[in-house]
């Protein structure tokens, strides 16, 4: 009876097995690919109407396609923002470092691609202004919080580009516009 029940179990895992392989047969493309983006990064908030605000972010996101059209990643993201007075007597500038579990949902299955996508996970922020150049305590104050993620763009071949915001507590929110490459993925 023990052999028959542990040749029924083998027989229904291969049957899963090729089940498996038949289905990734009709997959259009590879499964992992890894997304290198560069951006411009602009901080929550209404800041000085006379001065400037912006940054730089750089991000990068391992993937697995679990479909064609749906894959899950790991977005980990640093951002640079600052708000510059036109005079220069006010400012302040921030950096976030986030670490997010992601999803994306493509839309077609073409060579190009616009796709839609939400996130989630911790965002660690720094803060350095006026207020912390005269305490002169030596320590720039950081804190980690909970935030999530929205974003909208394009695939076209191994280019991606896209906006994303990126929703924090205490105004630690930014958007993020970027342009990166694919690596890996496309294709079979």
């Amino acid at each position: 009876m023990k052999k028959f029940i542990a040749l029924a179990a083998a027989t229904i895992v291969m049957q899963c097995v090729w089940a498996q392989n038949e289905k990734s047969a009709d997959r259009v493309f590879k499964k992992f690919k890894t997304d290198v983006s560069l951006g411009y990064a602009i901080p929550q908030g209404s800041g000085s109407q006379t001065g400037t605000k912006g940054g730089v972010l750089f991000a990068i996101e391992p993937k697995y396609a679990i479909l064609d059209a749906l894959s899950v990643g790991l977005r980990m993201e640093a951002a640079v923002t600052a708000n510059i007075d036109v005079n220069g007597k006010n400012g302040s500038a921030k950096a976030n470092a986030s670490y997010l579990l992601t999803s994306d949902y493509y839309f077609t299955s073409n060579k190009f691609r616009p796709f839609g996508g939400v996130g989630g996970g911790m965002f660690t922020t720094a803060k350095i202004d006026e207020t912390t150049v005269n305490n002169a305590s030596g320590t720039i104050p950081s804190s980690s919080k909970f935030g999530f993620m929205a974003r909208a763009g394009f695939e076209l071949g191994h280019l991606r580009m896209g906006a994303e915001y990126n929703f924090v507590a205490d105004k630690a929110g930014y958007l993020g516009i970027k342009l990166g490459v694919c690596i890996g993925g496309g294709r079979k």
